[in-house]
C-alpha cells in the first residue's frame, strides 16, 4: 500500500497504513505521552491589513499575464527582455552535460541561469557572439559543476520586448468579470484579505500547537511503528532519486539537492522527521481522546467521496491504495484537535508583554 504524506499544520506528517479504532491508539500513545497545559495558550493574531503596494503588485501582474511580445532591432539586449541564444557551456576547454543549447528563450532577470549568466548579456546586440567567464554555486545540484569555473560561449540570435498594457476599464472589462478598474480593484483587495485570513488561521494553530507539543512530555515510540515509518520514508525517497535519472541526476545528486552528503545522513534526517511525525500524532489523539473528540464513519466516507471527485477516481479502493487507510481518521481528527485547542486558546496583543507580566509577578512575589 502506498503511504501518503500530507500538511499537518506547518509540519509535514506521514500516514499510516494501520486501520483501528482512535480510542486503541490513544490507549497504545498514552503510555508515551504525558499531557502539559492545552487549554488557555496564548497566541498573537497577525493583521490581516492590505497594503497599496500589495494590489498594486497584483495589477502589474495581471497587466503583465496581457503582455504582447514584439521583436525589436537597433538597440541592445536590456532587463526584461526575451532573447533568443544558442550557448555552449565548458570547464576547462571540454563541453560539459547540460551545457549547451540551441534557440533557447530566456528572459533576461528571470534568473533561470546562474549568476551572471543573463546580466552579461545585457547591452550586446543581435547577432553578437558574448563569451560569459563563470563559476557554478557552491551548492549547485550536479556535483561534478559544483563550484566549477566555467565558460559559456553565448550567440544572441533575437530580441523580443514585452508590452504591458496599461490597466484601464476597457482592458478590465474585456479581461475579468468587472466592469471599471475600481471594482476590479477592489475584488483584489477582498481577495488578498481573504488569502491573508486564512494564512493568519493556519499559523495561529501552528503556534497554539507548538505550544501544546512544548508543554507535552514524550517518553518514547512504538519501535514497530518508528522501524515502518522509516522504511516506508527511505522507500520513497529512492524511488524519488530513481525517477530523477532521466534528467542526469544520481542518487548522490538527489542526496545533496536534499541537503544530506551521505546516505547515512539521509537515514538520520528521516529519523528525526518521523519522530517528529510521532510526537505531534500521539499527542493529538491523547488530546482526542480525554476531551471526547471523535471522527465518525459518516465524516470518513463523505471525505473520501469528496476526493474521489477531485481525482476523478471511481471506486474507495483506490483512494485508500493511494492515500492510505488512517490517512482520512488522523486529517479529520487532526481538525477537529486544532479547532478545539484554538477555542480554548487566549487572544493577547503580545506576547512579550504577557511573559514580562509573568516575570514582574514572580519578581514581586519574591
Amino acid at each position: 500500500m502506498k503511504k501518503r504524506m500530507i500538511a499537518f499544520l506547518m509540519a509535514g506528517v506521514m500516514m499510516l497504513s494501520v486501520t483501528g479504532c482512535g480510542g486503541n491508539k490513544a490507549k497504545n500513545y498514552s503510555k508515551y505521552v504525558e499531557l502539559g497545559e492545552y487549554k488557555g495558550i496564548e497566541y498573537v493574531k497577525g493583521s490581516v491589513e492590505v497594503t497599496e503596494e500589495e494590489v498594486q503588485a497584483k495589477l502589474d501582474t495581471f497587466a503583465q499575464g496581457l503582455a504582447e511580445s514584439k521583436e525589436v532591432t537597433g538597440r541592445a539586449v536590456k532587463d526584461g527582455d526575451i532573447v533568443n541564444i544558442d550557448y555552449v557551456g565548458t570547464k576547462d576547454g571540454v563541453a560539459f552535460e547540460g551545457g549547451t543549447a540551441e534557440g533557447s528563450d530566456l528572459e533576461i532577470g528571470s534568473n533561470s541561469f546562474i549568476e551572471g549568466f543573463e546580466d552579461g548579456l545585457i547591452g550586446h546586440d543581435v547577432g553578437e557572439k558574448v563569451s560569459l567567464d563563470l563559476t557554478f554555486p557552491e551548492d549547485y545540484g550536479k556535483e561534478e559543476l559544483a563550484g566549477e569555473d566555467v565558460v559559456f560561449d553565448v550567440t544572441i540570435n533575437s530580441i523580443t520586448e514585452k508590452i504591458v498594457p496599461e490597466v484601464t476599464d476597457e482592458l478590465v472589462k474585456n479581461n475579468t468579470d468587472y466592469e471599471t478598474v475600481d471594482a476590479y480593484t477592489d475584488s483584489v483587495k477582498e481577495s488578498l484579505k481573504a488569502e491573508k485570513e486564512t494564512t493568519i488561521e493556519s499559523q495561529i494553530q501552528n503556534d497554539i500547537f507548538n505550544q501544546v507539543v512544548a508543554n507535552c512530555t514524550v517518553s518514547g515510540f512504538d519501535e514497530a511503528e518508528v522501524d515502518q515509518l522509516i522504511d516506508d520514508e527511505f522507500e520513497s525517497f529512492k524511488e524519488m532519486a530513481t525517477s530523477y535519472e532521466s534528467y542526469g541526476y544520481s542518487y548522490e545528486d538527489v542526496l545533496a539537492v536534499n541537503g544530506y552528503e551521505t546516505e547515512d545522513d539521509l537515514k538520520e534526517g528521516i529519523t528525526e522527521y518521523v519522530k517528529n511525525y510521532l510526537t505531534q500524532k500521539m499527542i493529538i489523539y491523547v488530546i482526542a481522546d480525554k476531551e471526547n473528540i471523535k471522527v465518525t464513519g459518516e465524516e470518513i466516507s463523505k471525505e473520501v467521496q469528496e476526493y474521489m471527485t477531485m481525482y476523478s477516481v471511481e471506486t474507495e479502493e483506490e483512494v485508500y491504495e493511494y492515500f492510505g487507510d488512517e490517512y482520512f481518521e488522523l486529517m479529520l481528527l487532526s481538525e477537529k484537535v486544532m479547532a478545539f485547542l484554538q477555542e480554548n486558546a487566549v487572544q493577547v496583543d503580545s506576547l512579550e508583554d504577557t511573559t514580562e507580566d509573568a516575570t514582574e509577578a514572580t519578581t514581586e512575589a519574591e
